[in-house]
């Protein structure tokens, strides 16, 4: 499915429940921290295409990588997930970075190479387990951030401080409590990548949260473009040809197709403005041919008038009409010769 659209059927209803998942639903064991973790993942590559900022994943980032801090307790005051932060408090929890430092001196390779995070059932109650999940966090953390890279407006410095501030957090040395060397040095890669990627030591403008749009984006696009550099394409019909004679013809086609495209357009032009004329004319015409239509009906109607009026007799109007006229000349009265002839 696209994941780039605005709304989606599918997606969009999928990013909700993942969101929703990840802030609500309640931490107890490592199982849960993986899940959560690859449902944090999902969450990042489902709004990778788009650029769209994932908060819930963020925070959930922020918060596992408190819980290795040398004070989990303390530092769980920072968690803005109510879940994460009442998990805290749990003793299984608190001892994680206990837990990582005690792997990094019983396993050889914990100390070389980074643990991967597994989901077989098996391995969540190893001992490795807690070395995984801060490794898979930081590389999380690093996905995040290259996907942002400077497309929310400025407000990257806001969106990342949460995750800036638990990476300094875990990066703190105690004599008993220091993280293993290779860790170290994956919290100051992703520091690295936050610093160079977020700026996140620079001031940012108030209320710069979108950018302008690019000349580019505000560019209409053409269905046709025309070709840069027309010299460097050569038809087939010119390959025998000079290179004088072949730019010659090439310039005739090119005014040929010119002329062509002014004389469309002159033509549409034209058609164009005669419709406005005849519009014109047939409106200017309509008002004068409605204007002597109803002088014409007004005429009819004191006709009809007149004529009702003598046909209901002398005493309420005497002359005109045709009746009147005729029954003068049967009685032989003057105004008309008998016979119906003037």
């Amino acid at each position: 499915f696209p994941v780039t659209d605005k709304r989606h059927p599918v997606v969009t209803p999928a990013l909700l429940l993942l969101g929703q998942t990840i802030a609500q639903a309640p931490v107890r064991s490592h199982y849960d921290l993986v899940a959560g973790l690859f449902c944090s993942g999902l969450m990042i590559e489902y709004t990778k295409g788009a650029k769209r900022f994932p908060p819930e994943a963020l925070a959930f980032l922020a918060g596992v990588l408190r819980l290795f801090s040398l004070n989990a307790v303390e530092a769980a005051s920072g968690i803005h997930l109510p879940t994460l932060e009442i998990a805290a408090k749990n003793p299984k929890f608190a001892l994680m970075r206990r837990s990582v430092v005690a792997h990094a001196e019983t396993s050889e390779n914990a100390q070389t190479s980074l643990t991967q995070i597994s989901l077989d059932k098996k391995m969540l109650s190893d001992q490795s387990m807690p070395t995984a999940l801060i490794c898979s966090t930081l590389k999380l953390v690093e996905i995040a951030v290259s996907n942002i890279d400077r497309s929310i407006g400025g407000s990257e410095t806001e969106v990342m401080l949460e995750i800036h501030r638990s990476l300094l957090h875990i990066a703190q040395k105690s004599k008993r409590k220091s993280m293993p060397p290779i860790i170290l040095k994956a919290i100051k890669n992703s520091l690295l990548v936050l610093s160079a990627g977020i700026k996140i030591d620079q001031a940012c403008l108030p209320l710069n949260r979108r950018s302008g749009a690019t000349t580019s984006e505000l560019a209409v696009k053409s269905l046709a473009p025309r070709m840069e550099d027309p010299t460097r394409y050569a038809m087939s019909k010119d390959k025998n040809k000079s290179q004088t004679q072949a730019m010659h013809d090439r310039n005739r086609r090119e005014y040929k197709r010119e002329h062509k495209a002014a004389m469309r357009e002159l033509r549409l032009d034209a058609a164009f403005i005669e419709n406005e004329r005849r519009k014109d004319r047939d409106k200017r015409d309509s008002k004068a041919r409605e204007k002597r239509h109803r002088n014409f009906a007004w005429l009819e109607d004191q006709q009809a008038h007149m004529n009702e009026q003598v046909r209901m007799g002398g005493g309420l109007l005497s002359g005109g009409g045709t009746g009147a006229a005729r029954a003068k000349a049967a009685s032989a009265k003057l105004g008309i010769k008998k016979g119906g002839k003037f």
